[in-house]
């Protein structure tokens, strides 16, 4: 979820000018925040996050100064169909009348590549806050970036439902989770 922010970020450090820190936000026309739930390798759900923010202040003299929040409203999930909307959203599951936000922020970004990065930093669902760490890649015309344009980028990221609580009395999808992120920075 939390990851099309942190992608973005390592995005800029590739080859953005030096300068102060500098704000970026989610081009939302262009940005998705998904998830896929799998049974025995076969993908089982998968939906969206219609509301979600983004804050990036990025200081690219100094990555690690640099500092990604991405936040998601997590009643605003779509899979499909409302019964599935509202399990998902529901009290066994993310439990969004408790816990209506899930956040992302960032600790590290670490160049992997050309154009990709680890970026490690602390993911908290239901009240509960663990390690996470997104694999971006950049997907876009750095250069063009450098010139105040949009910034296109991938995120992705898994962890387990039990390390969240997520799920426990339910056995319709396996373990583990991930997150994927497909959009686009802007200043």
């Amino acid at each position: 979820m939390i990851k099309p922010a942190v992608l973005a970020f390592g995005a800029l450090l590739f080859g953005l000018p030096a300068q102060a820190q500098s704000s970026w936000n989610f081009d939302r026309a262009a940005t998705q925040i998904s998830f896929i739930g799998h049974r025995f390798g076969t993908v089982v759900t998968n939906g969206r996050f219609e509301r979600y923010d983004g804050t990036f202040s990025i200081d690219f003299d100094h990555p690690e100064k640099s500092r990604i929040r991405v936040t998601l409203e997590t009643g605003s999930i779509k899979a499909g169909s409302p019964l599935v909307d509202g399990f998902i959203a529901g009290a066994s599951m993310l439990d969004s009348a408790a816990y209506p936000t899930a956040t992302f922020v960032s600790d590290s970004v670490t160049r992997t590549g050309e154009h990709d990065l680890e970026i490690r930093g602390r993911l908290t669902i239901k009240g509960m806050t663990h390690p996470f760490t997104v694999r971006a890649m950049i997907n876009g015309d750095i250069g063009k970036a450098r010139r105040g344009e949009a910034l296109p980028f991938r995120a992705s990221g898994s962890f387990l439902r039990p390390t969240y609580d997520i799920g426990r009395d339910v056995n319709i999808v396996d373990d583990q989770i991930d997150i994927e992120i497909q959009g686009r920075l802007a200043r």
